[in-house]
């Protein structure tokens, strides 16, 4: 598709693409050329043919391309069979379960990879070669229903002109197709009626052009032709357009030239607008805990983006088990001229009390146990609490935290109190903080104002038997600024995170010593992707600038100070191993920096494999910092609990290869 934007098509639309678009088909063509609009027909079987209970021809195959299969091979039907470890080569014996048992013949496919994955699972010779209920008087019709079906796979896939040979071979059956040339698409017009024509909806249809599925010298598919039809409509719909709907749409293809030529003709409408909040299941908390996290008002412009964003922070504030929002479409379709499009939020509600007892395992911290009570309607009202005790091998926590719903401005109290104690590098800290907060929530930007007093002991290890303490305290005044703009808050694939900080501390207010601290963090995940394979990795960087304007550390609680090293910064290297060494031990710098540069590789859209370099460290001044570098391999997996990520890194300055486990997104 041409990169600028085209002339207005001559009957008004909006013209999206035009030559140099693809697409793929949607039926088998006659004769020379033709025009498709509707799926495959399945073949007629013979008038005399009787088909096996409950199947029919074969039903049309997904979408996307498949590997081959090569069971029909004797080394395969030898592996095949092997006891155990049979099922692994395709065709061993099947669990009684599931009403498959072994082949009943042997079926060998010659044919391009994708068809050959297609034949053995969508043709009657491919269903019925496991069936417990197959008769073998069966077979003769199955290879007489063949030929039509695997003509039907090709034009599916864009094979018009194939030849299908079908012949039966001692204990089975051979399918040898010459497929023949695949047709490729020369021209796609997507062409967009109504009022997304106009000028602020420009955006849109650049990104509707540039998301298009099928571009030229794509392959001609009928399920990809259809799919391509549906994500432009879901396109028009999360921009606004609910009422968007195909016209008409056709796929000629020149049987000659192998090519095909697509159009599709889109009504949009007019845009909608957020109308009233509909909200269902509330019983024991109150309706301001789900206003209160709305970021969109009446009236707004509707965006499929706002209803993520809406559901997503209502499944996250901890109220509900369940949420599902939506646009209600029935209230459009009973009334036509409705301009504002009524929001439906329902919600199953999270028990108001309850008591919870886990624990988990990683890199950093070694085995972890929590135990929780949390309220969540305390004073019916929706304010919710957090009380309860984390152990782990390096810190021990109490703590105790309070916070009122989100109000319609976006803002939020939370206040509560904390004691910790913690051993890390030889650093041992016993600390107690009382903080209240002042958030505020603005679309994907939150900030938020604190007011936090610190009080802590520090023994720190100088060398075995030799230890000095340190008392530390500071009434901190904070600031912070975060702005996320992911694609998902779950499982990220794109987008940013940028925050930064502010507090400082006064002698005049409590504190042993004044100081200014700044801190700022920035992420990118960047995708990488061509037109022809769609997203096959990503770019993943990372950075982090720190420093505590002082005379000097002494006075300050450690949390104010930096320290780097292990999962969440410099892989290769332990959990906080990177800062000031003290004798024995490693304490908090007043400077720090840290960056990253990660690329991770789909193998498939749940697993991807990542190569990384990391480098940082912290330090009391800038004339003593030396950066300490790491790197290693790993693996990304989207599991039903999170991202499960899987490093194996070396430090430059460390001894040998660490491994860095985590569940969760990492920044």
């Amino acid at each position: 598709m041409p990169g600028d934007d085209p002339p207005a098509a001559a009957d008004g639309a909006a013209w999206i693409a035009a030559a140099g678009a693809g697409g793929e088909g949607d039926a088998a063509p006659a004769g020379a050329a033709g025009r498709f609009d509707a799926a495959p027909a399945p073949a007629a079987a013979p008038a005399s043919a009787e088909l096996p209970r409950d199947e029919g021809a074969a039903s049309g195959p997904p979408g996307g391309s498949a590997t081959p299969a090569a069971e029909g091979s004797p080394v395969m039907r030898f592996l095949s069979g092997l006891p155990l470890v049979g099922r692994f080569f395709g065709d061993g014996e099947a669990s009684p379960g599931n009403g498959r048992v072994r082949p009943h013949y042997a079926l060998e496919v010659e044919a391009p990879a994708e068809v050959a994955a297609l034949i053995r699972e969508y043709t009657l010779l491919g269903r019925w070669r496991q069936r417990a209920d197959y008769d073998p008087s069966q077979l003769a019709l199955f290879i007489r229903r063949a030929p039509a079906e695997v003509r039907e796979l090709l034009e599916a896939e864009g094979y018009f002109s194939g030849d299908v040979e079908v012949r039966e071979i001692a204990g089975g059956v051979r399918i040898e197709v010459t497929a023949g040339p695949r047709a490729t698409v020369n021209r796609a017009d997507v062409l967009l009626h109504g009022e997304v024509g106009a000028p602020e909806h420009s955006a849109l249809r650049e990104r509707i052009r540039r998301d298009w599925l099928l571009p030229e010298g794509s392959f001609f598919r009928s399920p990809a032709w259809d799919k391509a039809k549906r994500e432009l409509l879901g396109q028009l719909q999360d921009g606004g357009f609910l009422r968007a709907e195909v016209r008409d749409s056709e796929a000629i293809v020149d049987l000659e030239r192998s090519a095909a030529s697509l159009r599709v003709d889109v009504e949009s409408g007019r845009p909608l607008r957020y109308g009233a909040l509909r909200v269902e299941g509330l019983q024991r908390y109150p309706p301001t805990v789900v206003e209160g996290l709305r970021h969109f008002e009446r009236g707004d412009a509707y965006d499929a983006r706002d209803i993520l964003l809406f559901q997503t922070r209502l499944n996250g504030a901890g109220w509900f088990t369940a949420v599902n929002v939506r646009p209600d479409m029935q209230a459009l379709a009973r009334d036509p001229s409705l301009d504002e499009v009524p929001i439906r939020v329902d919600v199953v509600e999270r028990q108001a009390k309850r008591w919870t007892l886990g624990g988990g395992y990683n890199t950093d911290h070694g085995f972890s146990v929590l135990a929780a009570w949390e309220g969540r309607n305390i004073g019916g009202r929706g304010i919710q609490t957090f009380n309860g005790i984390e152990l782990d091998q390096q810190r021990q926590l109490a703590f105790s935290t309070w916070e009122t719903p989100q109000d319609l401005d976006g803002r939020r109290w939370q206040f509560g109190v904390r004691a910790e104690h913690r051993d890390i590098q030889n650093d041992l800290v016993d600390a107690g903080s009382v903080f209240v907060s002042r958030n505020r929530r603005r679309g994907d930007i939150e900030t938020a104002w604190s007011l936090q007093y610190q009080t802590e002991r520090q023994n720190v290890v100088f060398a075995p038997g030799i230890e000095q303490l340190y008392d530390n305290r500071a009434m901190v005044l904070g600031w912070s600024w975060t702005q996320r703009k992911l694609d998902s808050p779950i499982f990220p694939t794109r987008g940013y995170v940028v925050s930064a900080q502010f507090s400082g501390a006064s002698e005049a207010l409590g504190s042993l010593r004044s100081f200014t601290r700044a801190y700022g963090f920035g992420l990118s995940m960047i995708p990488l992707s061509t037109r022809a394979s769609g997203e096959f990795g990503r770019i993943v960087l990372r950075g982090e600038l720190g420093s505590v304007f002082a005379g000097g550390a002494e006075g300050i609680p450690s949390s104010n100070l930096f320290r780097t090293g292990g999962t969440k910064s410099v892989r290769g290297y332990a959990s906080q191993s990177l800062g000031v060494q003290v004798g024995e031990a490693t304490v908090g710098g007043r400077y720090l920096a840290v960056a990253s540069v990660e690329y991770q590789h789909l193998i498939t859209r749940d697993f991807a494999v990542a190569t990384f370099y990391d480098m940082g460290n912290a330090a009391d001044s800038r004339a003593a910092f030396r950066p300490a570098a790491g790197g290693g391999i790993g693996a990304r997996w989207r599991t039903p609990v999170g991202p499960l990520n899987l490093d194996l890194a070396r430090g430059e300055g460390a001894n040998g290869w660490r491994l860095h486990f985590s569940i969760g997104v990492v920044f």
